[in-house]
């Protein structure tokens, strides 16, 4: 006996084929570029765009040419820290509906707390598993 398709199933195949969805794009912000390399391996496998800041001023260049779907980002950079650098993007309007997740080896309750009052959607702690991180990245494009 032949599968076959029904009508809504053959229209969504095609849906599917010709509306496809660009990547999303994420930016992930961390001075230790072996931290946004393994990061970015991980989405890249995942079908994410993943564009690369090592500080927060170059974080805010990339911003002005294009506007991720999602940032990951470090508490303790040089310069301009985590915390500031989610202020400043709440702050502009351009940024400010950008999701931002914090990433940091400090994930003490007071930590999180100033993430999360700083403007921060989630938290990572490190490590991790790329497992988290996919679960994570993943849960802030599902549609409703």
């Amino acid at each position: 006996m032949t599968p076959r398709l029904k009508k809504d199933g053959v229209m969504k195949l095609k849906k599917d084929l010709f509306e496809a969805e660009p990547p999303r794009t994420v930016l992930v912000i961390d001075d230790e570029r072996g931290f946004c390399d393994v990061v970015s391996v991980i989405l890249q496998s995942q079908g994410y765009e993943v564009q690369q800041a090592y500080e927060a001023n170059d974080a805010f260049g990339l911003l002005t040419q294009t506007v991720p779907d999602l940032i990951l980002t470090d508490l303790m950079m040089p310069e301009i820290d985590g915390l500031s650098l989610i202020r400043r993007l709440r702050e502009t309007p351009n940024w400010a509906q950008i999701p931002v997740v914090m990433i940091s080896a400090h994930s003490e309750p007071e930590v999180q707390a100033s993430a999360k009052e700083a403007g921060a959607d989630g938290f990572i702690a490190k490590p991790f598993s790329a497992s988290e991180l996919r679960a994570t990245v993943r849960s802030y494009f599902v549609e409703n």
